[in-house]
């Protein structure tokens, strides 16, 4: 297992994403983590990092340490915005994806359950693409989505605890669910990246397993 709370000598950590209904946000929030950008151009999501970042910070001293990831380690290497299944197909090269439920526009459309099963897939495929150390991948049609991190020897699967359809496209709604699907995925990230599973697993819809 890749521990990256101990990076002496790991000069970066890359990243890409294969992203749905996120829209590509978490590449651009990731990126901008990474880049150290202030003011207008800094992530959206500074406050939910660094509290993430305190939340490790505070275990890490309970635990004798005194350091915890520093963000700037982080490069993005792409952020792919992949709704349709022929993207699925020739960009991500899955041969076999999942198959949805429906399709909108050549959107692809899946229950909970394939939704989960389609983001590991995605965040597998953009990793492989792109040759870096983690993937991500997301994809919500109808429920609450999927969400997965991989990284060479661990999956991390989770939902965003907001429910929306696609089919029924309330706007509200489906806003409400990638932006918990954003949130939570940052948060999963943060404690992945100081090697603190404890805080992952005391999330909600959360599973952990190993290739």
């Amino acid at each position: 297992m890749n521990d990256f709370s101990h990076t002496e000598g790991l000069k970066m950590i890359t990243i890409a994403t294969a992203e749905c209904f996120t829209h590509g946000i978490l590449a651009r929030e990731i990126h901008a983590l990474a880049q150290d950008y202030e003011d207008n151009f800094a992530s959206d999501y500074w406050n939910l990092i660094s509290n993430a970042q305190k939340d490790c910070l505070k275990d890490a001293i309970l635990e004798d340490k005194c350091s915890i990831f520093d963000l700037k380690d982080l490069s993005v290497s792409c952020g792919l915005f992949i709704p349709t299944l022929d993207a699925v197909k020739s960009v991500l090269r899955i041969e076999n994806p999942v198959e949805p439920l429906g399709l909108i526009k050549g959107i692809k459309v899946y229950d909970d359950v394939g939704d989960l099963e389609m983001s590991i897939l995605m965040a597998e495929a953009v990793k492989k693409i792109a040759g870096t150390d983690i993937g991500i991948g997301t994809t919500a049609g109808i429920g609450y989505g999927g969400m997965a991190i991989v990284d060479d020897d661990m999956i991390i699967s989770t939902s965003s605890d907001v429910s929306a359809d696609l089919i029924k496209a309330n706007s509200y709604n489906l806003y409400r669910r990638q932006k918990r699907g954003i949130e939570k995925t940052l948060r999963i990230l943060i404690y992945y990246l100081n090697g603190n599973f404890d805080r992952i697993q005391s999330l909600n819809n959360v599973k952990i397993s190993y290739k």
